[in-house]
């Protein structure tokens, strides 16, 4: 507060309730400037805090790409190593039909061989080489079997 001119006062009570004043008006002053110093610092903190949180997801960021390229190669090599194993799978399953086919047709030699005494087994490759005999009664796409082992 300010003397009003004109007013006088006696000793120094108007001055001790200005330095009174001033002396509040100080500390508080101060107290604004700390607590901003602090909050300044508390932000200051902060972007410190979140720089390094950035600076740290780039590196895992890097890392994840570069795991990722690896997977993606590996995936690759074992897409086209599971491509090869179907080819060659399909190639031993073709394989093992055609040993089934040579198995039976060992079989159904081996039966023909025991129920006609006197042939060989050349006698019966020759009779299947052979063209069936058609009869002037049969005709072509009848339902006989394409291979008949003679009985002569």
């Amino acid at each position: 507060m300010s003397n009003v001119p004109g007013m006088m006062s006696s000793g120094s009570e108007p001055d001790a309730r200005g330095v009174n004043l001033d002396e509040k008006k100080r500390k508080r002053m101060i107290s604004n400037r700390e607590s901003a110093r602090r909050s300044r610092m508390k932000k200051q903190k902060l972007l410190e805090d979140l720089v390094t949180e950035v600076a740290s997801l780039k590196v895992q960021i890097h890392n994840n790409t570069n795991n990722y390229e690896a997977l993606m190669q590996k995936i690759v090599v074992l897409e086209s190593e599971n491509n090869a194993l179907k080819v060659q799978q399909m190639e031993l399953a073709q394989y093992l039909k055609n040993l089934q086919l040579m198995q039976t047709q060992m079989e159904w030699l081996e039966f023909n061989l025991m129920n006609q005494p006197g042939r060989t087994l050349c006698d019966i490759i020759v009779d299947i080489n052979e063209p069936p005999k058609v009869q002037s009664w049969q005709c072509h796409g009848s339902n006989q079997p394409a291979i008949m082992a003679s009985t002569e």
